[in-house]
């Protein structure tokens, strides 16, 4: 059906001189921009404010209000000449007359009334920029329609020709209860019209006008007559006795049609109208669900509205809602069905996508965004992006984040607000997939039933608190490093609380303990961490670190929650990750030994928590150095996992994982491969595969390939996994960063040096940014940097970024560390090679009795450094500097569990 902003759908007077019930911030009879007065006059690709001025000139004189042009021309002087230009086809394009002079001339019956084909036309409903409305009556079939023209005057806009036909081919095709169905299309004397159904009633922004002018006026029901329709359906709605009736997946009816009845003994029909109120609610979720289903039936016939918005949402006046305008519609698989050339949609309610301009992004996603912003004007009454100015609406888009929902109607259900904001996720990828499932969420919710859609975490909050305070984003962006980790872990007892229910019927008592418990954890991370790096809370002018931040979060929690061991070992657990992602080993061990007494203490009732504290203890004891303690934990913990949670449960496959990394270490590289095999087979058998699991297995095994000289298959591997984590997590994401440096890894070891130079440089460069300078990874990336440059012979750039990696090492992990001793024993070739043997044996000696105490004589980094003390020697015996064996550069481990 056409857009309700032209009145182009039902039976009240296109004049009514009720005011407030339009968008806020528009007027009631608006002209669209796309195919609208600016693309009837010939203004493509003009100064986007340049257009707005003609276009709201255009709407005044459409409404016959006075125009004063001189005084326009004084206030826009820039624009004075072109605008003056433009008066008289403004005016010519508002002279068409409101009765049915656009018609080609045509008999009229006894009644006096026009005849256009096979039509009687009884009254003009709405015109604007994309063409004219009828009420009509089809005279053989005797059926009242909606009749829409394109009259000869917007006919000869070949852009406004092709969004004409698209709107009617495409709703003709689809063949849905809740689209607006399409009867009949043609020619009448070289007019083009289409007929539909009418649907009497009104827009959706004419309902939100009417619910906005019940709730703020406090008059209820009782200033209202029954002819004022859309009137007495928001009063219907607000008062629960009116709601839409369930509908099964195919769009059927579940029961019978809703109609206006007086409200049983049990509503909340009672006091004045209210948005708070439960049956309005759910009538905005069912609501909700039968659009969604409409757009899911669009979608599977490969058509994207991409213009879905209250004006082009009819109700009719029983509370049932049709969508309606295809008009800028994308048709897969037919470019000659897609108007091209205008940017789709309309801005407050366009996904973030579409008002970047970044079309290839546009999808079936952009109409769930699209239907969400919706939603969240009925619940609040407020747009998502408020606004008037067309410029501060963009960057709203581009730079801000919509109100919460319950802070504006603090009445919403918090899984009807969770539905919604999913919807209207920022990043495509984290919005549901299809509208079929944002139906069946909401279906989940009207039914009381758990829904799929989870809460804004932790970490999406950190990432909006960063974006709005640039200042502190490196910080704030390393606490979402922390917290990548550290919260998986947190919310793992709840999730698999709401798996086992679905298969198990778990009790609701149980599953309410669980989410009580992790609304704790949530409150405790949001409480501990991100506000105590809000400037309120740190008066002083220097920002304070994550560090601080995150110690003073683990300062509090042994006090925090006294008789919840449960609760306390999630939140230790939680600190643990924060710490290991930051290279605090130290720290994180202290905080996994005390999640690990906490989950000890509930016996059977803690096993799988118990088992995670176990591996993630065994996996920071390996990057401490303490190897032998971290093979020992880690090869119990995996068999128990698997033997009492199963093999593909994310506890065993991440102690496998673990364990493989140490195996890798010692050297015992076909075990390490066998148990990387084998959790991602596991992973990939999970009822819900971690796509984490399957990125960590993949990554390690190229680490595998690496280590046996098979650079050319790691490179595959690895360019394979760095193109699938930039779409998933994105490029600056830590895990593509650090895949993005095996790359460089693979690359150095086939000698394509200037490759993996340009790789090792830009790793740093973000590493420094996102993770900050002492971060292990950044170190990694410092000292692969410096090898590559050994490698090409300039020695004099690579010594400073070598020695300065060491220094790092030394500080953060000691200097008896394995991966201290591996890049202390490069240092030393390269000081050799530079003819400083003195400092280079020195060196050589400390390292290689270290590497024999810590390693063994056998591992390969101790042969390594035995060998490059040999050279040194053979140089001193002839006074003569030797090669150099340059190790491969460091391939560091991802912190994934």
């Amino acid at each position: 059906m056409p857009s309700s902003e032209n009145r182009e759908h039902v039976g009240e007077s296109p004049r009514s001189d009720r005011g407030g019930r339009g968008p806020i911030g528009r007027s009631t009879w608006p002209v669209e921009r796309w195919g609208g007065s600016g693309s009837i006059l010939g203004l493509q690709g003009l100064d986007p404010a340049f257009l707005d001025l003609v276009e709201e000139t255009t709407r005044r004189l459409l409404d016959g209000e006075p125009v004063d042009v001189e005084k326009l021309v004084e206030e826009h002087p820039d624009w004075a000449e072109e605008f003056r230009s433009l008066v008289p086809a403004m005016r010519g394009l508002a002279e068409l007359s409101a009765g049915v002079e656009e018609l080609p001339a045509s008999s009229r019956d006894e009644d006096g009334l026009t005849i256009f084909g096979k039509f009687r036309i009884l009254r003009e409903v709405g015109r604007g920029g994309m063409g004219i409305v009828y009420e009509a009556e089809q005279v053989a079939l005797r059926r009242r329609v909606a009749l829409k023209i394109l009259p000869p005057s917007l006919a000869m806009d070949p852009r406004a020709l092709q969004r004409f036909q698209l709107e009617a081919q495409v709703a003709g095709w689809l063949q849905h209860p809740r689209v607006v169905p399409v009867y009949d299309v043609g020619l009448v004397q070289g007019v083009p019209y289409y007929a539909m159904r009418f649907i009497e009633g009104g827009s959706l922004a004419d309902l939100l006008g009417e619910l906005r002018l019940l709730v703020e006026d406090d008059r209820g029901a009782s200033g209202l007559s029954s002819a004022e329709g859309l009137a007495a359906v928001a009063s219907g709605l607000l008062s629960g006795r009116l709601a839409p009736s369930r509908r099964e997946g195919d769009g059927s009816r579940c029961g019978p049609a809703p109609a206006l009845a007086p409200a049983p003994d049990h509503t909340d029909a009672s006091g004045p109208p209210s948005i708070g109120r439960r049956a309005y609610l759910r009538a905005v979720a069912a609501l909700g669900m039968d659009v969604a289903e409409a757009l899911s039936h669009a979608h599977d016939q490969g058509v994207v509205h991409r213009d879905i918005k209250p004006s082009n949402l009819l109700v009719d006046l029983r509370g049932e809602i049709w969508v309606a305008d295809f008009g800028m519609a994308h048709v897969q698989g037919d470019a000659g069905l897609t108007v091209t050339g205008d940017l789709p949609g309309t801005l407050r309610y366009m996904s973030p996508e579409q008002a970047l301009g970044k079309r290839a992004l546009i999808d079936r996603r952009s109409d769930v965004y699209s239907l969400g912003a919706t939603l969240y004007e009925l619940l609040t009454l407020r747009p998502a992006i408020p606004g008037d100015d067309r410029q501060q609406i963009f960057r709203t888009i581009a730079e801000g984040e919509p109100a919460p929902i319950r802070r504006l109607n603090p009445a919403v259900p918090p899984d009807l607000a969770t539905i919604v904001s999913k919807a209207m996720a920022r990043d495509p990828s984290n919005r549901y997939e299809t509208a079929r499932q944002l139906a069946e969420d909401l279906g989940r919710f009207l039914d009381g039933r758990p829904i799929v859609a989870r809460p804004v975490g932790p970490l999406s909050r950190v990432w909006r608190w960063c974006r709005r305070r640039p200042m502190q984003a490196g910080l704030v962006a390393t606490l979402v490093v922390a917290l990548s980790a550290g919260f998986a872990g947190v919310t793992w007892g709840w999730r698999e609380a709401v798996r086992q229910k679905r298969r198990l019927l778990v009790a609701e008592r149980e599953a309410r303990a669980e989410a009580a418990k992790a609304e704790a954890i949530n409150r405790f991370l949001i409480e501990g961490l991100i506000h105590q790096a809000e400037p309120a809370s740190n008066p002083a002018e220097e920002p304070v670190t994550l560090l601080e931040v995150l110690d003073r979060a683990a300062a509090r929690v042994d006090s925090a929650f006294p008789g919840h061991p449960e609760t306390e070992g999630a939140i230790q657990l939680a600190i643990g990750r924060s710490y290991h992602s930051l290279g605090e080993y130290h720290k994180g061990e202290g905080h996994f030994r005390a999640a690990l007494e906490c989950f000890e203490s509930l016996r059977d009732d803690g096993e799988g928590q118990r088992l995670e504290a176990t591996s993630e203890l065994g996996h920071i004891l390996w990057h401490l150095g303490r190897r032998d303690e971290a093979l020992s934990l880690l090869s119990r913990a995996l068999p128990e996992a698997r033997r009492t949670l199963g093999p593909s449960h994310a506890v065993s496959i991440q102690s496998a994982l673990y364990l493989a990394g140490v195996l890798r270490s010692w050297e015992r590289l076909q075990e390490a491969e066998t148990l990387y095999r084998a959790s991602l087979e596991d992973a990939g058998r999970a009822l819900e595969p971690d796509p984490r699991f399957l990125f960590s297995a993949r990554f390690h095994l190229g680490e595998i390939l690496l280590r046996r000289g098979k650079a050319d298959e790691a490179e595959a591997l690895y360019r394979e996994l760095a193109v699938e984590q930039r779409r998933e997590l994105g490029p600056e994401h830590p895990h593509s960063l650090t895949t993005l440096n095996n790359l460089g890894a693979a690359l150095n070891q086939q000698a394509r040096y200037d490759e993996a130079e340009r790789i090792f440089r830009d790793c740093l460069e973000t590493g420094r940014r996102i993770l900050g300078e002492h971060h292990p990874d950044t170190v990694t990336a410092l000292y692969n940097l410096g090898h590559v440059l050994v490698a090409q012979g300039r020695l004099d750039e690579a010594e400073p970024l070598i020695r300065r990696s060491v220094e790092q090492r030394r500080k953060s992990i000691g200097p008896e560390h394995p991966d201290t001793l591996y890049v202390t024993s490069s240092l030393a070739d390269l000081l050799r090679d530079q003819g400083r043997l003195d400092e280079a044996e020195g060196l050589l000696r400390d390292c290689l009795a270290a590497q024999r105490r810590v390693l063994g004589p056998d591992h390969r980094d101790t042969r390594q450094t035995a060998r490059r003390l040999d050279l040194l020697i053979e140089d001193r015996s002839r006074s003569a500097p030797a090669p150099s064996t340059p190790p491969s550069p460091s391939s560091s481990s991802i912190n994934l569990p």
